[in-house]
């Protein structure tokens, strides 16, 4: 390899997280919560009422009321926006075990596996490591990391079986939510803890999942109030990925560990409703990262521990003034430290949010809302990542610290024009950060319902994307070139340079950030079509076209030069720059057939098409990291009471872009369950049955399981 690249992986500081300790205390909580309630297990059917969206008609499930398009309750019929909702039943018969498993159900979701922590998740393009696109909530709390702009997939997790729905928002969703919401939504909702009374114990492994464990016991205090704590570990230690040296393309961490833990409490009386939820959790990866060298051999293949942890506090409070008029006030904290290529992080969020929602006269809704936000992040460099010959640093972040505010404000109007008939909402967010000052973004949407089970929607946006830490301070060497390839060096240093004057020195690869960048800003237009031509038939189309403007890449925008600090060395500097735009166009169509009262289908198609360009250069690049074509189909059959079947099947298409070229895929997934009682389920889940392995984003190879699972609820 002539250029010796080093992946931007989670390289490591060692801390005190032990896998005896984890262990230990998983063994002492499930000891404990089981034998104290192992007496009644068998004496009371479970006390956990969720919502059963099995039992529902195709006619309810389109109205579920959903509040992530404009922060109210609202049925998915009744809203001008591209919506899917995957419920908790879905999620149970899907047989994932993670959220981004979960996400493939929707249409127009990219969701690939870069490695055995780390996934690639966005919708409708512009796909990568950080989902820096797209804003991910959990119960209207951001996990939107502002040091890579994007979600760290490996720290957002919970008991699944604690997900009440995820709402998934395709389109911008800034008007509402506010920066970062670019190409759409992700809000995962978790049960009221009046929802999970009662115990769960959880417990699986399998082929490529390890094992994982988790309890869960909800119960009630005095009249009102309801509340459920929860732990979950697991050890997902199966992976041989393991590089022999530096010249491979891909160093994945392996031998993953997790613990983590929560409490949920509920109130409510007449007109007010109170929520405090909070969790903590500590992660651990074996990991091999390559360390970059000034002297030969230049990258250096080392074994070490990654870490991560972290907490976070929330409460909510909901008071209803009419039937027609409600505030709402939540606010929470959140801090997140976490190992990433030779720094380690630590975030800490402070957060407040107010909305008010009111009808100036019947037809005539209001809704707007007030919110502050104080970031607060530090980094730590690790000196046992320089060159111990030349004390070289390829990693370096300016300022080590940051305090940044964020203010903001919201409006949206939704008017009824014609009742039952047409509406119009018409709404605008504005915001001031610290680093782009003022954004604002409007977006107005109209909903035609022209029939009872028919309706039309067309909707337009401004969003925008702030830029993240890294690319405003960081300097960051990935790579190095070995002088000795000639062919290569020429294309550096120019084709006319001499044998006598190739530089002896090493040539390193160097990425600037950049404190002057602009916000990345998205227009875009989308138009959608539901219907419902039969009772057992429901189906939804939405075309859509994306306008991107000020993306943020990195260009080669001037020759190597010599450095002579540490050591003699070239540079070939890329700075972060908005020098691109580009657009995205394409179509989604998904639909439920409910074939049987005891077998339902579900299927959906995505076509996606991206053009990119450099701004000051007309010809395009096509834009290959998101596959252009996507198919879903998901079958449930229920086989008597007990005995339920699932099987699920996707196409996904080829993905070539500079880096890699991964061939279209298609995968099988089933599952099988038994319910010996009503209390008791037992599972087997085959995933990616059709071929022993496959690619997805990267080199990693994501390979066939097998896994059991047992529930038990007491």
């Amino acid at each position: 390899m002539p250029i010796l690249l080093k992946r931007f992986s989670t390289p490591p500081k060692r801390r005190v997280i032990m896998k005896f300790s984890q262990t230990l205390f998983l063994i002492i909580l499930l000891t404990v919560s089981a034998g104290s309630l192992f007496a009644e297990a068998w004496a009371d059917e479970p006390q956990e009422n969720p919502i059963d969206f099995s039992t529902m008609s195709l006619e309810e499930l389109k109205n579920v009321e959903i509040i992530s398009v404009s922060k109210k309750p609202e049925n998915i019929s009744e809203v001008g926006a591209a919506v899917f909702v995957i419920t908790a039943e879905d999620i149970r018969r899907s047989g994932v075990t993670g959220i981004p498993e979960a996400l493939r159900m929707a249409p127009g979701v990219q969701v690939a596996r870069i490695g055995p922590t780390d996934w690639a998740v966005t919708i409708r393009g512009l796909n990568q490591q950080f989902s820096n696109n797209i804003l991910v909530l959990i119960d209207g709390r951001s996990v939107y990391t502002p040091i890579f702009s994007g979600v760290f997939w490996d720290i957002q997790d919970t008991v699944l079986e604690d997900i009440e729905r995820i709402e998934i928002i395709r389109g911008p969703g800034g008007t509402v939510w506010g920066a970062n919401a670019v190409n759409g939504v992700i809000n995962i909702i978790t049960k009221k803890a009046k929802d999970t009374s009662g115990g769960l114990l959880t417990v699986l492994t399998g082929t490529q999942e390890g094992y994982s464990a988790a309890v869960r016991y909800g119960g009630k205090s005095g009249k009102n109030t309801f509340y459920r704590v929860y732990a979950k570990h697991f050890n997902r230690d199966q992976f041989d990925t393991s590089a022999t040296d530096c010249q491979d393309s891909y160093f994945p961490e392996d031998n993953w560990r997790s613990l983590r833990s929560g409490f949920r409490a509920d109130t409510e009386s007449e007109s007010d409703s109170l929520t405090l939820q909070g969790e903590v959790f500590a992660n651990r990866y074996d990991t091999e990262f390559c360390r970059i060298s000034l002297s030969f051999p230049y990258l250096l293949l080392q074994d070490d521990v990654s870490e991560s942890a972290g907490g976070h506090l929330m409460g909510r409070w909901q008071h209803n003034i009419s039937e027609t008029s409600d505030i709402l006030l939540q606010l929470y904290y959140d801090h997140t430290e976490k190992d990433h290529d030779m720094t380690r992080s630590a975030v800490r969020i402070g957060d407040a949010d107010f909305r008010h929602r009111f009808y100036v006269f019947p037809g005539h809704e209001i809704v707007w809302g007030a919110g502050y936000r104080f970031i607060s992040d530090e980094f730590s460099v690790q000196e046992e990542f320089s060159d111990p010959v030349s004390a070289f640093q390829p990693l370096d972040i300016s300022p080590t610290d940051s305090d940044k505010n964020l203010y903001s404000a919201f409006v949206q109007d939704t008017m009824l024009l014609i009742p039952n008939n047409l509406s119009l909402t018409v709404g605008a967010r504005l915001e001031h950060n610290d680093c782009t000052g003022l954004e604002i973004q409007p977006g107005i949407s109209l909903l035609w319902t022209f029939s009872e089970k028919q309706s039309f929607w067309a909707s337009a946006a401004r969003a925008v994307r702030t830029p993240s830490r890294t690319e405003s301070g960081i300097k960051i060497t990935e790579g190095i070139i070995d002088r000795s390839d000639d062919k290569l060096i020429r294309d550096v240093f120019g084709p006319d340079i001499s044998g006598s004057m190739i530089p002896v020195a090493p040539v390193t690869i160097t990425f600037f950030g950049n404190d002057r960048l602009d916000s990345e800003t998205l227009m875009a237009y989308q138009i959608g079509f539901r219907a419902e031509p039969a009772d057992s038939l429901f189906l939804e189309f939405t075309a859509f076209y994306n306008k991107y403007d000020k993306l943020i890449v990195t260009a080669d925008t001037a020759g190597p030069y010599p450095e002579a600090e540490p050591s003699l060395h070239y540079v070939i500097p890329f700075y972060y720059s908005n020098s691109m735009k580009g657009e995205a166009y394409g179509m989604e169509l998904s639909g439920d057939w409910q074939v049987l009262p005891q077998w339902r289908l579900a299927a959906s198609y995505s076509l996606l098409k991206t053009k990119l360009h450099w701004n000051s250069v007309i010809a395009e690049i096509e834009e290959k990291s998101n596959p252009c074509d996507q198919f879903s189909l998901r079958s449930s059959l229920d086989i008597g009471r007990q005995i339920q079947l699932d099987v699920w099947l996707r196409y996904v298409d080829r993905l070539s872009d500079n880096e890699n070229d991964i061939e279209s895929y298609t995968t099988l997934d089933t599952r099988i369950s038994w319910k010996p009682l009503g209390t008791l389920e037992l599972s087997v889940t085959g995933q990616n049955l059709l071929d022993r392995q496959h690619q997805e984003f990267s080199p990693f190879e994501v390979e066939r399981s097998v896994y059991f699972k047992l529930d038990w609820r007491f």
